[in-house]
């Protein structure tokens, strides 16, 4: 027996909501229609109106990998990097269930307590994986898109709420079935005309959620973009300066604290080499890394500077450069070393030692042990994660920083 759903010709809002705060909604969905970056806050603004804790709207059968996407609110980033990996068709108990209903028809809006029981629901890998770590206890979801149309992405809308709110009853459906058909007619739009819009807004949508810095640059090294974390650097007056001061709009450029003026020809030719390879179809890899130090001459963060394909990230953005914060890569634990890699806990701590910085003699005196010693322990580092030069060992520690 098919759940309850609704099928109402015109959406209005549930009588328990007020109307200036569905019209606002409802103009959010619209907006971000017209302008893709603004998905997330209508996401959010949706989730608000439900009473919900959590809301997604997601491609359920396409990762954004794959040329999806996902806008959500109240999740951790671990838990959407989870999500992002998995295969929704296969591991999401709800989306499966559902399938196997013949419940994933466009417009269909289900109640989670229908579709898949709480004692059932706990049991799943998917519970303890993705819903336990983000504090979710329910879900009521809406079927925007199905497959039946090419144009369209299979897409859902759920909201969700926690283990000490309200279940989700009758009425939450009512209202997500409303909210779904706007929802459709918005997106509708979009994918027909505004599909690489779509994709770029939740490209960048992805990389606010990233610990490390990212910065898009256009072809005269103007900033374009920059997320949460590079945002952090720039506005703390270290190492990474706006040119002209902070600029509301960016579109400024990027430049090194006047301290560091003798690193700034290698920042600039990794730049220029990343602009003069943007167009290619196979773009060159990324630059060297650019390690910038702090007074003391201890190195304080690493940038790393490459071409984006054309149409990545729009029309503007020409070059993309993460910055890592070694402050925060300082913080990984040599036993994340041995666990991942085997390392002995002598091994780790060496390899650790290429974050502080210094000479063999400096990094093996800060050990307390030999030069012979601690380069013996570095060479076996070096073959345990699988890298050859220190650069390449301060990427490999600085990605499992950021994660």
């Amino acid at each position: 027996m098919r759940l309850w759903v609704i099928q109402m010709p015109y959406p209005a809002p549930a009588p328990d909501i007020a109307l200036d705060d569905y019209d606002a909604v409802v103009h959010s969905i619209y907006d971000a229609a017209l302008q893709p970056d603004r998905w997330v806050g209508a996401t959010r603004a949706i989730a608000r109106l439900c009473g919900a804790s959590h809301a997604m709207l997601f491609t359920w059968a396409h990762t954004p990998a794959q040329g999806g996407f996902l806008f959500e609110h109240g999740f951790p980033n671990e838990i959407i990097a989870q999500w992002n990996a998995k295969s929704l068709v296969h591991e999401d108990p709800f989306v499966r269930e559902a399938l196997r209903r013949d419940l994933m028809n466009e417009g269909d809006v289900i109640l989670g307590d229908d579709l898949v029981p709480f004692d059932r629901l706990v049991e799943t890998p998917f519970f303890r994986n993705i819903f336990q770590p983000s504090n979710i206890a329910g879900m009521c979801g809406g079927v925007v898109f199905d497959t039946t149309d090419a144009h369209k992405l299979p897409t859902a809308f759920s909201i969700h709420h926690g283990p000490q709110q309200p279940r989700f009853a009758r009425q939450h459906v009512e209202l997500v079935h409303r909210l779904v058909a706007h929802l459709s007619r918005a997106l509708g739009v979009m994918f027909h005309l505004r599909d690489s819009q779509l994709q770029l807004a939740s490209s960048r949508a992805a990389l606010d959620r990233l610990s490390a810095g990212v910065l898009l640059l256009d072809g005269q090294r103007r900033i374009q973009y920059a997320n949460p974390a590079a945002l952090r650097v720039l506005q703390g007056g270290g190492a990474l300066q706006f040119q002209s001061g902070l600029d509301a709009s960016l579109h400024a450029r990027l430049r090194l604290s006047p301290r560091l003026a003798a690193h700034e020809p290698a920042l600039r030719q990794a730049i220029d080499g990343a602009l003069a390879s943007w167009a290619t179809v196979r773009p060159e890899r990324f630059a060297e890394p650019v390690v910038l130090p702090d007074e003391t001459g201890r190195p304080q963060c690493v940038l790393h500077v490459g071409p984006l394909g054309v149409g990545a990230f729009g029309e503007a953005a020409r070059a993309v450069v993460f910055v890592y914060d070694l402050a925060t890569a300082r913080a990984l634990a040599p036993a994340a070393l041995c666990e991942l890699f085997d390392t002995t806990p002598a091994e780790a701590r060496a390899a650790l030692q290429v974050l502080q910085g210094g000479s063999a003699k400096t990094m093996a005196g800060r050990l307390g042990v030999s030069v012979n010693t601690f380069n013996s322990q570095l060479k076996a580092a070096y073959a345990k994660l699988g890298t050859h030069r220190q650069a390449d060992l301060m990427k490999l520690l600085l990605a499992l920083a950021s994660h």
